[in-house]
């Protein structure tokens, strides 16, 4: 039965939106804390299958990376099937790598499964934008999404002291099977509630092109991680580089071909896009790297549990909302350019400032520097999105938005995995021992400092035409 928007606003009356907002909250809610609480798990997860931090850091950067393709199948799968069969899908196939993930045995799967959950997340996140956009077109819209983004905030804070308490009592499959019920909530709740009308007129996926990309960021993924282990001389390491470099040759000489292409690099074309894409790449380091670096040096550096280590980033992350709030308030008032500024350097300050403090110091303390961090991600998170479109044309706009949540989720893929490579070979660099460890980890929050202070640099060139 063909059921759209208007629909289904008919039959539930006016509280549809609202019912509707709470089922995309839930949905989204879940994807994130699936991508978030895996950090605490790490050290638990290394230890049950005897494997190191470059094997490890896959259960992270591999639900990244596939989550990054698949924001690009979002907008034509939901115009191909409808939102309902989508999000059904992709919710369905979620729930069955999590089940799947209980039964692992061996560190490969485990890795395999969680890809399988980050292209779910990919596909099925995107969606709620969409349809906050459309159901909330008469008025109400911006209040909406203010309770849909303090909703996806609040995921990320909440998971890593969740599955942390669930880590230390259930071990680590308990990380996998916390989102169920959130999903299983949201699959049925949508077979009601979401419409299931699709376009008349399908955009058309360019299966070659998506191919490509995918075989890059996995390809350059798996060089990072190999090289980290081996020697640069050896097939093992080198072939994946070539591979990778190959495969981004045709991926841009396809996309500049098409006549729609799945990334549309003619935006790079505006210096100020340019400048923002640096900016995104290093926030989704930051927001990315950091949660995966921080509860990883809490446990085996400072010795913290992992539902202790997690509690840490509780008050972090609901100070990241209410300062995006506040970086929101303030988009309106000062320049793109100025807030990202602010919020690059807030960062690298509490990057320094985790670098150098001392080992052992009080869990208010590495509290404080942890809630800077998270203060100046939540000012450059409605900056950027103000920043990157507002200097583009209203036609541009919609691919902007993609292209440019599509940098950010690169540079946290590639972020958590350079941080790896980084803390490897300091930790080896410097002797291979505990001592080693913990200034492994002191030199990775420098290098994370340095590198969002240069970003500054670019952030400056953010300046919208339209000011």
């Amino acid at each position: 039965m063909h059921e759209d928007l208007q629909t289904l606003q008919q039959r539930f009356g006016p509280r549809y939106p609202q019912w509707l907002l709470a089922l995309l909250m839930v949905g989204s809610m879940a994807m994130v804390l699936a991508s978030t609480s895996i950090n605490v798990a790490l050290p638990a997860i290394m230890a049950d299958f005897a494997i190191g931090r470059p094997l490890a850091q896959w259960l992270s950067t591999g639900f990244l990376a596939s989550m990054t393709a698949g924001l690009l199948l979002a907008a034509w799968a939901q115009a191909r099937f409808g939102a309902r069969r989508t999000a059904q899908f992709g919710l369905l196939l979620f729930i069955l790598s999590s089940l799947l993930a209980l039964a692992a045995h061996a560190a490969w799967q485990l890795i395999a499964l969680r890809i399988v959950q980050g292209l779910c997340a990919g596909i099925v996140q995107p969606l709620a934008m969409v349809l906050i956009f459309r159901v909330f077109a008469d008025g109400g819209r911006g209040t909406a999404l203010g309770i849909y983004g303090l909703g996806v905030m609040l995921a990320p804070s909440l998971g890593p002291g969740i599955g942390g308490y669930l880590v230390d009592h259930f071990g680590w499959p308990s990380i996998f099977w916390m989102p169920l019920p959130m999903c299983l909530l949201a699959m049925l709740a949508g077979q009601w509630l979401l419409p299931n009308a699709r376009e008349r007129s399908t955009p058309r996926l360019d299966i070659q092109a998506f191919a490509w990309l995918c075989v890059a960021i996995f390809a350059t993924l798996g060089f990072l991680a190999e090289a980290q282990r081996f020697a640069w001389t050896l097939p093992r390491v080198w072939l994946p580089g070539g591979v990778a470099l190959l495969a981004t040759l045709l991926f841009v000489l396809r996309s500049r071909r098409a006549a729609q292409p799945l990334l549309p690099l003619a935006l790079w074309q505006h210096a100020g896009f340019r400048s923002a894409s640096w900016v995104a790449l290093t926030l989704g380091l930051g927001l990315y790297g950091s949660t995966y670096l921080i509860p990883l040096y809490l446990q085996t550096v400072e010795g913290f549990s992992a539902g202790r280590s997690g509690l840490l980033l509780l008050p972090a992350g609901l100070l990241m909302g209410m300062a995006s709030f506040l970086g929101g308030w303030l988009s309106d008032r000062l320049s793109a350019a100025m807030l990202l500024s602010a919020g690059l350097l807030i960062f690298a300050l509490s990057a320094a400032g985790m670098a150098w403090i001392e080992q052992g110091a009080s869990f208010f303390v590495l509290c404080f520097w942890a809630c800077v961090g998270r203060i100046g991600l939540g000012i450059l998170l409605p900056a950027l999105s103000t920043g990157s479109l507002d200097i583009l044309s209203p036609e541009q706009l919609a691919q902007g938005a993609g292209a440019i949540t599509f940098v950010r989720q690169l540079g946290g893929a590639f972020g958590v995995n350079l941080l790896t490579f980084f803390l490897e070979w300091r930790h080896s660099a410097e002797g291979g021992d505990q001592w080693a460890e913990m200034l492994a980890f002191k030199q990775s929050f420098w290098l994370v400092a340095a590198v969002f202070a240069l970003t500054v640099l670019a952030a400056i060139g953010v300046r919208s035409s339209k000011r």
